[in-house]
């Protein structure tokens, strides 16, 4: 892999070389924690019908109370098992994982997920034709809207929020290209294992128990010239959020805030790694006061074990920033432009016109076509009237703007309310 001189190298493209169905070795690693049997299975079976030969199968699982492990040696009689003492949290996980592998590169897999079965040769296709990737994103699609992102990548926006590229919008061809993105969602990432050495990117931080913790490691390979691309014809299909549904938001909301933090002080330059958590604890301050906020426990539990943690961040950062190749700037702007359009609470796309906007905007830029043009300057023009108040109206401009579209999009557009939330 090379250094800052990766970025040259790595041009946007519509189409890459097919892969042959046998090349470098594929370590998947699946993570197990209490995983539901069926849903296991159904990942395993679509990892089987693969069309890419070299591609080995690597469960992690992590000390699991619920112990599925002898139904699917039984099954799956080629998974390797990799059982571990204790639960050591996603990011222990898979460290342990990639300690473990073989391959020359390491496809990390959550267990709620299904894959088309050309995703593992795609994915490799457009590693293999860019030597200075570190890693690519593959399509992720929502499993139970299977027209709708969950993922082709992931940004960061203001203030160090970040989210996974396209969630929430219909996919009517917009992200077809492969394209330089900020990184990959390690629900589904292929990965050079290489990367993971000390010398390289270093492992993911086990201190983040669970999440951020890729948007933490795809910055740090940010900082030293390392890039990533998408790979759009490459298709999984998520359970966004499965393993978290029966818990309480808080409990999802308080590890990515926390990550958050850390991952601000470690790696931003020093202006911003000062602002940035500043503002957000001011935010939580404001939260942990108020008598009308339902996140006071969360709040403060935030800015107790942020404080907590600082004098173990500082070294960190000091290790992170002395090996900076690149400045902020340079890596925020592979986010540029981009933003979220899905309800993390409810779980579901955001239906509104702004979705639509955003979705044939993108589609005009990449296409450069008249359709494309005409429907999102008309869906523009609609969002910007008052008129978009009116139900009559709203229905007969999009069904007349629409027209000709897929069906998921004019099913998508029948759900947008004529008033905004």
């Amino acid at each position: 892999m090379a250094g800052k001189s990766a970025r040259k190298n790595d041009q946007v493209s519509e189409r890459v070389p097919a892969a042959p169905a046998s090349g470098p070795t594929v370590t998947t690693i699946l993570l197990n924690y209490n995983a539901p049997l069926e849903t296991m299975l159904r990942c395993l079976e679509s990892l089987e019908r693969q069309d890419y030969q070299n591609l080995q199968v690597l469960l992690v699982d992590n000390a699991s109370p619920a112990d599925i492990m002898p139904r699917v040696a039984e099954r799956h009689p080629g998974v390797e098992i990799l059982r571990l003492d204790q639960n050591y949290g996603f990011s222990g996980g898979i460290n342990r994982g990639v300690a473990h592998a073989s391959g020359e590169y390491v496809f990390l897999l959550n267990f709620d997920t299904f894959l088309e079965p050309e995703c593992v040769r795609e994915m490799v296709a457009v590693l293999e034709s860019h030597p200075g990737v570190v890693g690519v994103a593959p399509k992720m699609m929502l499993a139970g809207l299977p027209h709708i992102f969950d993922s082709v990548g992931t940004a960061v926006g203001d203030n160090a929020g970040a989210f996974n590229l396209a969630i929430g919008q219909p996919d009517v061809g917009q992200y077809d290209i492969s394209e330089r993105v900020f990184g990959a969602c390690f629900g589904a990432a292929l990965l050079r294992r290489q990367a993971f050495d000390d010398s390289e990117v270093g492992p993911l931080d086990e201190d983040y128990f669970m999440y951020f913790e890729d948007v933490d490691w795809c910055y740090r390979a940010n900082l030293l010239g390392h890039g990533f691309l998408s790979a759009p014809r490459a298709v999984v299909y998520h359970e966004h959020s499965a393993s978290v549904k029966d818990k309480s938001y808080d409990y999802k909301y308080k590890l990515i805030e926390l990550n958050l933090l850390r991952t601000a002080v470690k790696v931003y330059q020093r202006r911003q790694a000062v602002k940035i958590p500043l503002r957000r604890l001011r935010t939580h301050l404001r939260n942990a006061t108020s008598r009308d906020s339902n996140r006071r426990a969360v709040s403060w539990s935030i800015i107790a074990d942020f404080l907590q943690d600082l004098p173990r961040l500082l070294p960190k950062r000091w290790e992170i920033q002395k090996r900076r190749q690149l400045r902020d700037l340079e890596v925020l702007s592979l986010s540029y432009g981009e933003l979220p359009y899905y309800d993390p609470v409810a779980y579901a796309p955001i239906y509104d016109i702004g979705t639509l906007i955003a979705t044939y905007r993108r589609l005009q830029v990449v296409r450069g076509d008249e359709d494309s043009l005409r429907i999102w300057r008309g869906l523009e023009a609609l969002d910007a009237s008052k008129l978009r108040f009116d139900e009559k109206v709203l229905r007969e401009r999009l069904d007349q703007l629409l027209a000709g579209q897929p069906d998921f999009v004019r099913d998508f557009a029948a759900r947008i309310a004529p008033a905004h939330a």
